[in-house]
């Protein structure tokens, strides 16, 4: 997948969870699951490594920088690996 379109489809992905809250994005990628898969104890500090500080920082971010630093401090080879795997675990660990 080309690296813009993965960008767009991670920006899309944040907001819907902040923007439209049907799902919080610290709930997403919860304390649980940063402590068990990355060397950070939240998403935010995540976001902060990443020099994070605002949807313009997001937006500006290139697909790069998200997959080297998931690469560099998580178990998971790319963003959309981690993206992903939350995914998974919030629908399992929140299903009816």
């Amino acid at each position: 997948m080309q690296a813009n379109r993965r960008l767009e489809l991670i920006e899309q992905e944040c907001q819907i969870r902040t923007n439209l809250k049907q799902i919080q994005f610290t709930h997403y990628f919860s304390n649980q699951f940063m402590e068990k898969n990355t060397q950070f104890f939240s998403i935010e500090e995540f976001l902060e490594s990443l020099g994070v500080t605002s949807q313009a920082t997001l937006e500006n971010l290139s697909i790069n920088n998200w997959d080297q630093k998931v690469q560099q401090s998580t178990i998971f080879t790319s963003w959309q690996e981690m993206l992903n795997q939350a995914g998974n675990e919030y629908s399992i660990n929140n299903s009816l």
